[in-house]
């Protein structure tokens, strides 16, 4: 399997961390006596993701505060086939954009995706779309809400930013498919 990178960028993520990090994972997970990983924090999963490529974890569980993100992860473990044909429309739309045009696109989806919100354990493809293509599209790849949990992030100006990495997401879909994912604080 190819090297399994995180789906969405994260503000904090530890990816380009993880050469330091690995040294400072335990020896039992190294020598399998550890066959149970949590994961407070997912955010983009970057230490979750390499644990998983190079351990044999039987158990993951990975928590986060945020619903959208926690509903990305099952979206791609459960569904992953019918988030790249969605994701891949919104890409292939966005990309024969003028800069103008890619501007509006993308107010209107972050005006669409702050019109409702998801429940608990509720999975939503849809959402998980948004989610993405906002998080691809938005200034630096940046997740932030108002008070009123609205997105707030303004547009970035990427030429050509890739939306649906498909192969990545299969990859991921495959590495995460015996992770519970679950929304909530630790």
């Amino acid at each position: 399997m190819e090297v399994v990178k995180p789906f969405v960028k994260w503000a904090g993520g530890k990816g380009s961390l993880l050469p330091q990090l690995n040294k400072f994972y335990p020896l039992e997970l190294k020598n399998e006596t550890i066959d149970k990983y949590v994961e407070p924090f997912v955010g983009g999963g970057a230490v979750l993701i390499n644990i998983l490529q190079k351990y044999k974890v039987k158990e993951a569980y990975a928590f986060d505060i945020n619903i959208d993100l926690i509903n990305c992860y099952n979206i791609i473990k459960v569904n992953v086939d019918k988030l790249i044909k969605e994701l891949s429309k919104k890409e292939t739309q966005f990309l024969k954009l003028n800069l103008e045009e890619r501007k509006k696109y993308f107010y209107d989806i972050r005006k669409e995706y702050n019109s409702y919100r998801i429940k608990e354990n509720e999975q939503n493809i849809k959402r998980a779309v948004e989610f993405i293509f906002l998080n691809r599209t938005c200034f630096n790849g940046l997740y932030r809400v108002n008070k009123s949990g609205d997105f707030n992030v303004p547009f970035g100006r990427y030429k050509n930013p890739t939306i649906c990495d498909a192969d990545n997401l299969r990859n991921l879909s495959h590495l995460i498919k015996n992770v519970l994912f679950q929304y909530g604080d630790y």
